[in-house]
């Protein structure tokens, strides 16, 4: 009967995890950002020609895109559902969609194995179902989400084949491998706790020599080639990006050296990269295990959470920080697997941390499973305490919790359905899909379709909306692209021109025959406004404009 209990429950609650990441997907959030749509249509591009949009034949580990070199798997893996479904803002997602369900149902079977306890796993499955770290991602084209169900998979098939002397071990080498392919993040993360694996369950992999070779060569073919990668212009292009040391850090260190009343030398001694670059990676560090990060305020960054809400629930957040105090108060008396989980959680941030920015929701995914299985640690100690209570007063105190949790999960769904949509609709590039519904409808009405820039790379917009063939794309004699600041940019294809929000009213002069879609006002007297179209909270996002 408890069997069939536990099972009805897990079932219960996947369900819930897979109904909150898969309903309306299609328009929550609310617009596909630029992001989705070029890993859309590049996946388009991979399904009819086998090229990237740039005429990269099978890229590898990384394609073009914008110039930011995104990773290729999360392109890959949306193939499928583009030649079932077609191209659509429902099929970019879905793979998202897919990962950060079965993340619920992993985070169920670590939590049993390594707590022997169905009801703490059950309980750590229901906090990452309703989690909003994981829900918000779970709902976009973002690499992270695979990135992190694969992360978490191969350290728990590592852990259980090399306990329980399997070849679990070798498939979850093999997982993590793929991990690595899978976002920026992991690439630095996944070769590394992969080492901390070996070294910390040497005593039961060192009896078996042929398995642990066959261990070290498989991750010989994943990691050895990552070093590659990563140095490669291609690879090295996002950290180029997002690095601790760009122009503005330069900049402050010698704007420091020289508001400094110390001499020269010692000046340079105070002022450098490395006291630069220590303090800044501590402060990023320390501030991913603050509350105002995990239970207040959430990322920085609008497209990635909930403003004004923790990424994790503010219950959770007391689960995981009692349970981090205990891990380090105990850790002499703690068993292997617990030990694990401490290494695990304290080696998490360091890719987020050697970045530029604090607080990056996405950036610190290597947190996200580890997070739980330290809550549910928090959590089983608290139960153990409670063991001696009475029945009624623990299922008070449990409904208690319960209702307390959903109040805040309930505030938390309002916020993001009701006004955050609302009000963050920009920041998800919100009106191109309903400025280009009107531009195909009047296609064959003017000579020439102009776009602004303003929003960031309209081509990529309609090229995926129109699913516009990519051999034609390509091979389109009015294309022009080119490389500049790093960035790749497109003015032209077909009738297609794309321009700088600035340099609109000076080229208008010449417009003739013209659909102008522009920033609101961004026109002259000559053109006709023709349509408006409005950001979900009323304001101005594009007027569309005839010559």
């Amino acid at each position: 009967m408890f069997k069939n209990k536990n099972k009805l429950l897990l079932i219960s609650i996947v369900i819930l995890g897979v109904l909150l990441r898969f309903w309306q997907l299609d328009k929550i959030p609310v617009s596909l950002n630029w992001d989705e749509v070029s890993q859309g249509y590049n996946a388009l591009s991979i399904l009819k020609s086998g090229k990237d949009e740039w005429g990269k034949f099978l890229p590898l580990a990384n394609f073009r895109a914008y110039g930011d070199y995104p990773t290729t798997f999360y392109m890959y893996v949306t193939i499928p559902f583009v030649y079932f479904f077609g191209l659509s803002e429902l099929t970019v997602r879905l793979p998202s969609a897919i990962f950060g369900s079965l993340l619920v149902l992993v985070t169920y079977y670590f939590c049993e194995y390594i707590f022997r306890k169905k009801s703490i796993s059950l309980a750590a499955a229901f906090f990452v179902a309703l989690s909003p770290w994981s829900l918000f991602l779970s709902r976009q084209a973002i690499q992270a989400t695979p990135a992190t169900l694969l992360l978490s998979l191969g350290i728990f098939l590592f852990i259980k084949g090399t306990r329980q002397n399997n070849y679990l071990n070798v498939l979850g080498t093999i997982v993590l491998g793929l991990s690595a392919y899978a976002y920026h993040n992991t690439r630095i993360f996944s070769p590394l706790i992969f080492l901390i694996l070996l070294l910390h369950y040497r005593k039961q992999l060192l009896p078996f020599l042929q398995k642990t070779l066959l261990l070290l060569f498989i991750s010989g073919i994943f990691f050895i080639p990552l070093f590659f990668v990563v140095l490669s212009p291609e690879g090295s292009a996002r950290s180029a990006w997002v690095g601790i040391f760009d122009q503005g850090a330069i900049n402050d260190i010698n704007s420091a050296r020289g508001a400094s009343t110390l001499p020269p030398l010692l000046a340079k001694l105070a002022h450098n990269k490395l006291t630069y670059f220590v303090p800044k990676v501590l402060s990023n560090y320390l501030g991913y295990f603050s509350p105002k990060f995990l239970g207040v305020q959430g990322g920085t960054q609008y497209q990635f959470s909930v403003q004004g809400f923790g990424i994790i629930n503010p219950l959770d957040l007391l689960l995981l920080y009692l349970g981090l105090v205990l891990l380090i108060a105990r850790y002499k008396s703690l068993d292997q697997d617990h030990r694990f989980l401490l290494y695990w959680l304290l080696l998490a941030p360091l890719p987020a941390a050697v970045t530029r920015d604090p607080y990056q929701v996405v950036r610190a995914t290597t947190m996200l499973p580890v997070v739980y299985l330290v809550i549910a640690y928090g959590l089983s100690e608290v139960a153990g305490s409670l063991k001696s209570w009475s029945k009624n007063i623990k299922s008070v105190l449990g409904i208690i919790f319960l209702i307390t949790y959903f109040i805040w999960f309930g505030l938390y769904l309002r916020n993001w359905l009701f006004i955050y949509n609302n009000k963050y609709s920009q920041a998800w590039q919100y009106g191109y899909k309903q400025a280009i519904t009107y531009v195909k409808e009047n296609y064959g009405n003017y000579e020439h379709i102009a776009f602004t820039k303003k929003y960031g790379e309209p081509h990529e917009f309609v090229l995926f909306f129109n699913a516009y063939d990519p051999a034609n794309y390509r091979n389109d004699q009015n294309l022009v692209r080119y490389g500049k600041s790093d960035w790749f940019w497109v003015d032209s294809f077909d009738k297609y021109l794309f321009i700088n929000d600035w340099e609109v009213k000076a080229k208008s002069a010449s417009f003739k025959n013209i659909l102008l879609i522009t920033s609101p006002g961004n026109y002259d007297s000559h053109g006709k406004l023709l349509n408006t179209i409005n950001f979900l909270n009323g304001t101005p996002a594009f007027d569309i404009v005839a010559y």
